[in-house]
C-alpha cells in the first residue's frame, strides 16, 4: 500500500523546523514511540494526517502488507522504491500467527 505524503517520509524530528532531521526509511513495529513522532494534531509538527497515515500502516502491517509513506509530489518516488532504492518510509508488513507476529519476506521482481 502507498500512502501520499506532504514530506518524503517519516522523519526523526520535523524537518521544517529541524535542518539535521534524518528521514526514517523503514519501521519493523508502529508502538507509541512512533506515534509521538508524529506531535499530534494542531501540533507543530502536524495537523493529524499523519497519525491517520501511521494507523492505516498498522493495520495494513497488522494482515502482512507493506506500507510506503513517500512524498506525493515525487512520483518518481515509487520508481526508486522498484529499482531497490530508499524513497519515503517503508512500514513492515507482519503476519499475525498463534504465537506471535512474523515477517513476511518478499522480493521485487
Amino acid at each position: 500500500m502507498c500512502k501520499p505524503f506532504l514530506i518524503d517520509g517519516l522523519y526523526d524530528n520535523d524537518p521544517r523546523l529541524h535542518p539535521g532531521a534524518k528521514r526514517i526509511e523503514h519501521i519493523e513495529h508502529i508502538d507509541d514511540s512512533v506515534y509521538a513522532l508524529t506531535g499530534g494534531a494542531g501540533s507543530r509538527r502536524g495537523t493529524g494526517g499523519t497519525r491517520t497515515k501511521l494507523q492505516a500502516a498498522f493495520l495494513a502491517a497488522a494482515q502482512g502488507i507493506d506500507t510506503l509513506i513517500t512524498n506525493d509530489k515525487n512520483p518518481h518516488a515509487l520508481y526508486d522504491i522498484v529499482r531497490g532504492k530508499s524513497a519515503g518510509t517503508v512500514f513492515v508488513g507482519r503476519c499475525r500467527l498463534a504465537g506471535g507476529f512474523v515477517k513476511l519476506k518478499r522480493t521485487v521482481k
